[in-house]
């Protein structure tokens, strides 16, 4: 169970990072829906049971047996081995899967205690201004936008000023987007995407896949919406403008999140309705998804299980190197025993019994007869050996044998991955990342580790007069496209040109004040 875990996590994290660098050209070229279908392969990979493996046939080897033991256990002599000492040693793999739980329950709980407090607040300030399709509409104090919450008890809580702020087709375009959060799935999606963040509470990776998997959830909502209303565009993009905001609770769906404003208005400007290719982008998502489980799957060709097999047998030993070399226990050709005849003890040489060699040899013609011999006494029982001596072709034999098992265990082993090598390029890659897109954190001490890198780049991301830029700079865009468009009268685009510049003014005191 441990290694399926660490497993889970070392891959999933790997699928994060080819996922966020293939979702916006596949956004680009195949629609925000497929991008948004390649958030299930982390999510499924963690949830991935292990694959069944084929068991290797078993090889026997030759059997060793203890001699020694027999012939003491045979003259009724206990042998009596000496104690072997194991030095104490500490256990850090359940202490680091310990922490690891605690910090998972405890993320996820913050964050559901912080999602139960805002809905309590939202709900204790606000009143309900009826269901549409067994979802409750409320008007709340709390909210500054349109915002759907709820997976069991669904809700879409409104602004109080939501009929003075927005027009007719503003308001059920917010609708609309709302309602489609709630018949996709996003919010059990959301929930789903919390747990598996939790579960890597320590990983920046997961934390900048998560922030890309909500932008890209709410692109997919926006092309669903304008595909059932193509001829809205100018109505859509005014909606998610008024509507932009920030801080949003961890598992709500807002209309208009303010981090992902600019890139939403240059999705909708090109936004096309070509079936064939969404489509096609949508059987591509698919197959990536099937070759990425199959390619990181426990078990599999490309990520081999390294679980103990079953418990092998005493006198049956499998193994995936050589089998190594047969090695004869030789019984010494004498041994000694006391003589009770005199006064004093005088020792006397018998013969011992012969050992079977190994492999066993020819059989030998019966020996003649002898003469039968009058009945010895009985002789007492033999004391036990005092010591056993290997001679050197035996020593070198063992020797050997010991090295092949060394160089199989070194072999078995030599597959598996280098945690602290993948940890070290995701945080590298990471920190690129960062570097690229907060270009206004403050400068970078002299030896930064890449963890203090993310931590200083992460801190100085949010910068509100860059994102008022940003929103001036596509309010100017658009207005420019609309001036450019032929299709409109010259009083709408009038029209449309002063909802921009006052969206414009609004913008910028919201965000500068």
């Amino acid at each position: 169970m441990i290694g399926w875990t660490i497993e889970a996590l070392m891959a999933s994290t790997v699928l994060m990072l080819v996922v966020l660098a293939l979702r916006r050209p596949v956004a680009a070229r195949f629609g925000a829906h497929a991008a948004y279908m390649l958030w299930l392969l982390p999510a499924l990979r963690m949830v991935l049971p292990r694959l069944p493996e084929m068991p290797e046939p078993a090889r026997v080897v030759p059997i060793h047996l203890d001699v020694a033991r027999l012939i003491a256990a045979g003259s009724g002599v206990p042998a009596n081995p000496a104690p072997v000492t194991v030095a104490p040693s500490i256990d850090w793999l359940p202490i680091v899967l310990a922490f690891w739980l605690a910090g998972a329950l405890g993320y996820l709980g913050w964050h559901w205690i912080r999602h139960l407090h805002f809905m309590r607040t939202a709900l204790a300030h606000g009143e309900s201004s009826g269901r549409r399709d067994g979802i409750n509409i409320c008007r709340s104090a709390a909210v500054a936008g349109p915002l759907a919450t709820g997976m069991f008890h669904r809700h879409i809580l409104l602004p109080p000023d939501f009929d003075r702020r927005y027009n007719d087709a503003e308001q059920q375009l917010a609708l609309a987007h709302e309602m489609a959060h709630h018949r996709r799935g996003d919010l059990i999606a959301n929930n789903a995407a919390l747990v598996t963040l939790a579960l890597h509470w320590f990983n920046p990776v997961a934390h900048i896949a998560y922030r890309a998997f909500r932008a890209d959830q709410e692109l997919a909502c926006d092309a669903t919406v304008l595909q059932r209303a193509p001829s809205a565009r100018s109505d859509y993009g005014r909606a998610l403008i008024k509507s932009a905001r920030a801080g949003l609770p961890a598992v709500a769906c807002a209309l208009g999140p303010a981090a992902q404003l600019k890139r939403r208005i240059e999705m909708i400007a090109r936004a096309t309705d070509n079936r064939s290719w969404r489509l096609f982008g949508s059987g591509l998502a698919i197959a990536v998804i099937g070759i990425g489980l199959g390619l990181t799957a426990s078990g599999s060709i490309a990520a081999p299980s390294r679980v103990a097999p079953a418990p092998v047998k005493t006198l049956l030993l499998t193994t995936s190197a050589a089998p190594l070399r047969p090695v004869a226990v030789v019984i010494p050709t004498s041994y000694q025993r006391p003589s009770t005849s005199g006064n004093q003890d005088r020792w006397r040489d018998m013969p011992a019994p012969e050992a079977a060699p190994l492999p066993p040899e020819a059989a030998t013609p019966p020996a003649p007869p002898v003469a039968l011999q009058a009945p010895q006494p009985p002789m007492p029982p033999m004391p036990p050996a005092t010591s056993w001596r290997l001679s050197a072709k035996e020593a070198r034999q063992i020797r050997e044998a010991g090295m092949q098992a060394g160089e199989a265990a070194r072999r078995a082993t030599a597959h598996i991955v280098d945690a602290a090598a993948i940890t070290r390029e995701a945080m590298a890659q990471t920190r690129m990342e960062l570097a690229r897109e907060c270009t206004h954190a403050r400068p970078a001490p002299m030896h930064e580790s890449d963890q203090e890198a993310i931590a200083r780049l992460s801190a100085g991301c949010v910068d509100y007069a860059a994102i008022n830029r940003e929103v001036q700079d596509a309010l100017r865009e658009a207005a420019d496209a609309i001036r450019d468009t032929e299709d409109l009268s010259d009083e709408a685009r009038m029209r449309a040109i002063e909802e921009i510049d006052r969206a414009r003014a609004e913008t910028a005191r919201r965000l500068t004040r």
